[in-house]
């Protein structure tokens, strides 16, 4: 198919006309046109080669001093605690329980606790405690009360449980009473609320 436009040369045609019909009036009026030398550029000759292109330089990653995490909060409670029964050993051997409860500012429990764990034994103290011989008097004393009243209670044919919750004392407390003082309390039978004597 043949195109209606003009082509390119063709399009151009003016233009190159009026170029040529410039330089001839510039030649009639005494001008004239300088050849300028060769600039002597030659260019790179193109070489064609099968050889690989040379290897990149390996990466090499500089070292940088990397700063440490901070602590997981159960490493900072675990050094705390590591710490506490350090100070507790050192403690251990001048001190009671009672006196390094006082002096590390925690419960007695908590001191007794972490003893016995870590297999720390403090200093006997010299009066209190659960062996001391004044309060083992004084818990007599009491037991005495009590085996007083508990015969009371068995003639008024008081139930066991009763008992306990007049005294205001525990189950264990009431069976190393009446063992102790040798007291044959009859448990209640069943179906009936007073005991058995």
């Amino acid at each position: 198919m043949i195109s209606n436009h003009l082509s390119m040369i063709e399009q151009l045609r003016p233009a190159s006309e009026d170029l040529t019909a410039q330089i001839e009036r510039f030649l009639a009026t005494g001008g004239k046109i300088d050849v300028a030398k060769p600039l002597g550029y030659k260019p790179k000759p193109i070489t064609y080669s099968n050889q690989m292109p040379p290897a990149p330089k390996p990466f090499v990653r500089r070292r940088t001093e990397s700063t440490s995490l901070p602590l997981d909060a159960f490493d900072i409670r675990e050094q705390a605690r590591l710490k506490l029964i350090e100070h507790m050993r050192q403690l251990s051997g001048t001190h009671t329980q009672s006196e390094a409860a006082a002096a590390l500012g925690i419960s007695r429990r908590n001191v007794y606790k972490h003893a016995k764990l870590n297999e720390i034994t403090f200093k006997k103290a010299a009066r209190g405690g659960a062996s001391d011989r004044h309060r083992h008097e004084q818990v007599e004393a009491r037991d005495e009360k009590y085996a007083e009243r508990i015969r009371t209670f068995l003639e008024l044919g008081i139930t066991r449980r009763q008992a306990c919750g007049k005294l205001a004392i525990g189950n264990k407390a009431f069976e190393r009473i009446i063992t102790n003082h040798g007291i044959d309390y009859p448990k209640a039978r069943q179906g009936c609320t007073s005991c058995a004597a």
